[in-house]
């Protein structure tokens, strides 16, 4: 095959070798090298034709977004229903979706789709409702029913850790006064309609119509529009199994040429635990499957959901737990189920995926990864903590020491410092969030990440979070704890690599790897105010050599 050449006003490489250059060459789908247009027409000859490829001739490259934690399917699906949250949000089609300021606010919204829906019993499905922003007011059954001619309503928490549901919902799901499930919130001892955290609302999955293949085929292709919108190539799915028939979506869209976004699916350690897949062999059919990974559809490390939610009130803290209520959260799982888990995928040579929000979480997680490491050494494990929002500098110290990375979610500090400074956790611990700036200064691997649907994906308003650590109100948390701009960049690019183990192929322009590319209109490495990141727009992308310019 022939050799295109992208010419473009800068490369930022993220090659220390040859950090940046003029244009790349591209062969078979990967970088071939760098440098001037006229050094890389040279690699030319009459068997290896060269063509000039001008579509991105007065960008920046950088190289290809990594999203290494977000929920994509999930995404996708729920962009299906309703939308219910609190800040606006862009639809897969580009259109702007108005944030509601009011409990009331969102009811009407949820009236309204009831109302347009057929009289036939279907269920409503709505998302990102934000109970912290309405004087923590949840969705019960007496708001619902009301409004919801007959619907079973089944909403998300944006959390992703708490749902709410109606009475028709109940009924579907034979859940009453009597039903003996942790996290059914009651009230005089009937269920509110409030579900906290996953064995609650495990209860209501069995219920739930079936996603037809349409659908979820439907909702990558969304998702992957979106994150093309904002230079992303390459995503992940972080609760992977929990939807039947997902593969077959991912499939769909990874053997299509035009979908421009590489997937790694992170699948989540129940369903290795019972069901279809722990009877085909668990953990031990996992090492088999991972023989069909490809660059554009592959298995990742194996998730753990450790806690819930800070903001939902259901993340695990240690001593002195919440703000001025001293109240804790909930652990999914118990120290020993953790253990022996991560020790069962540690053995197997996979990757353990821990999702850890507050800092008793996180000792939990080490603990485990500590245990696992004792039983069975393992070269290289890269086990990774997800969001860690909240470790102390003496676990931050155990973490490195342990080779574990991190992938923090500082998109949290934007959306929801304020209320953790003035209700979650006080002052100074909402200082230390998501501590970028000490996993930098002790080496340990670690990208930052959208969370998506949790917060909207998109890299560059996550570096520009991480750089400022700037609040909604505009308060700054943790000035000792910001990124520089060329951190902030490598956290998007070879940070996130190397914690999926794939830094050998993504994460930087050089010779050898996947040429995936995002074309900016300025270089992130020459504002002269970190502000500036979030102004910055995305041209297009380069996938596997081909290029994918920006809908107009």
């Amino acid at each position: 095959t022939g050799i295109t050449i992208f010419p473009a006003r800068t490369v930022v490489t993220q090659n220390p070798v040859m950090p940046t250059a003029r244009a790349v060459a591209v062969r078979d789908g990967r970088v071939l090298g760098t440098g001037t247009v006229e050094e890389l027409e040279k690699w030319g000859s009459d068997a290896v034709p060269v063509t000039i490829d001008d579509s991105f001739a007065d960008a920046v490259l950088v190289p290809g977004f990594i999203e290494a934690h977000m929920h994509a399917l999930f995404t996708g699906l729920l962009w299906q229903g309703v939308y219910i949250g609190r800040f606006d949000r862009v639809a897969p089609d580009g259109t702007l979706v108005k944030g509601l300021e009011s409990k009331q606010a969102v009811l009407d919204r949820l009236a309204k789709a009831a109302a347009a829906m057929p009289d036939d019993g279907s269920w409503l499905f709505a998302w990102g409702y934000q109970p912290e922003f309405y004087g923590d007011a949840p969705l019960t059954k007496a708001d619902l029913d009301p409004i919801s001619k007959g619907h079973p309503m089944f909403i998300e928490n944006l959390s992703m850790h708490i749902y709410y549901v109606n009475s028709p919902a109940l009924k579907a799901a034979g859940v009453t006064g009597d039903t003996d499930i942790e996290g059914i919130v009651k009230e005089d001892g009937e269920p509110t309609g409030e579900l906290e955290e996953i064995k609650a609302v495990l209860a209501f999955l069995p219920s739930l119509p079936p996603i037809s293949a349409e659908v979820m085929e439907k909702s990558v292709r969304d998702i992957g529009r979106m994150a093309h919108r904002v230079g992303v190539t390459t995503f992940t799915d972080m609760n992977f199994g929990t939807v039947p028939g997902a593969y077959k979506a991912y499939k769909a869209a990874a053997d299509d040429p035009s979908f421009p976004v590489r997937t790694v699916l992170h699948p989540v350690i129940q369903i290795f635990e019972e069901g279809p897949i722990a009877e085909k062999g668990g953990l031990d059919y996992l090492v088999k499957l991972h023989g069909a990974d490809n660059d554009r559809l592959a298995l990742g490390g194996v998730k753990f959901i450790v806690d819930g939610s800070i903001q939902g009130g259901t993340g695990l803290f240690r001593w002195p737990y919440y703000y001025r209520t001293f109240k804790n959260g909930v652990a999914n799982l118990s120290q020993a189920e953790l253990t022996k888990g991560v020790t069962e995928v540690n053995r197997r040579g996979l990757q353990a995926v821990i999702h850890t929000n507050a800092d008793q979480a996180t000792e939990m997680a080490l603990n485990a990864i500590e245990a696992a490491q004792k039983a069975h050494p393992m070269p290289d494990p890269r086990h990774r903590l997800e969001h860690n929002q909240f470790p102390s500098q003496a676990q931050l110290r155990r973490m490195q020491a342990l080779g574990v990375g991190t992938n923090l979610f500082t998109n949290h500090i934007y959306y929801w410092g304020d209320l953790h400074y003035d209700l979650l956790v006080g002052p100074d611990r909402a200082e230390r969030m998501d501590p970028a700036g000490s996993a930098a200064r002790l080496g340990i691997p670690f990208s930052i990440h959208s969370d998506a649907s949790v917060t909207p994906l998109d890299p560059l308003h996550a570096m520009w979070v991480a750089t400022t650590r700037e609040t909604m109100s505009g308060r700054v948390l943790g000035a000792g704890e910001r990124l520089t701009v060329p951190q902030a960049l490598y956290a998007v690019t070879m940070g996130a690599a190397e914690l999926m183990k794939q830094d050998g192929e993504k994460g930087s322009i050089e010779t050898g790897k996947l040429a995936d590319f995002t074309a900016l209109d300025r270089n992130p490495l020459e504002v002269t105010d970190p502000a500036e990141l979030k102004e910055i727009k995305v041209l297009g992308t380069v996938v596997g050599g081909v290029p994918f310019p920006a809908e107009t």
